[in-house]
């Protein structure tokens, strides 16, 4: 399985904007609301520009099936990722959690996951992140 990660440009605005509003996607974000389309596109430019942000697609033999962004503050890193439905299952997710934690080392990674959320709690696992268990959520850490 080829999979690897190319850095999101503008051209990933639409496909990032039916990623975020698929309804398993809203169901697992700490927002579950839907995003409007006028604030998906201000938001996404404004991620593009925002040097504090790592933002990828997730690519599978040429195909974009996911993304995975890191948020920046100080020496701490916020993921957050997504994978189409379409690819889902195929563990597209640990093997990006597992690219991004060898080739991010001077940063510290974390990814905060609802307890239902059991895709991701395997993604994370799969790719070796420390889990933290907390009421609300689970915290891994690379």
């Amino acid at each position: 399985m080829s999979i690897y990660l190319r850095p999101a440009d503008s051209n990933d605005m639409m496909i990032l904007y039916k990623w975020a509003n698929d309804e398993t996607v809203r169901k697992n974000s700490f927002n579950t609301s839907a995003i409007d389309i006028n604030s998906h596109k201000n938001w996404f430019l404004n991620k593009l520009k925002d040097e504090n942000t790592i933002f990828y697609i997730i690519m599978k033999e040429n195909k974009s099936v996911g993304q995975l962004r890191i948020d920046i503050n100080e020496n701490i890193g916020i993921i957050n990722y997504s994978i189409d439905k379409d690819y889902r299952g195929q563990k597209i997710g640990s093997v990006a959690l597992k690219i991004i934690k060898n080739d991010i080392k001077n940063i510290t990674l974390i990814g905060k996951v609802k307890k239902e959320n059991s895709s991701s709690i395997c993604a994370f696992r799969n790719a070796n992140y420390r889990e933290f268990e907390y009421e609300e959520y689970i915290k891994f850490i690379s």
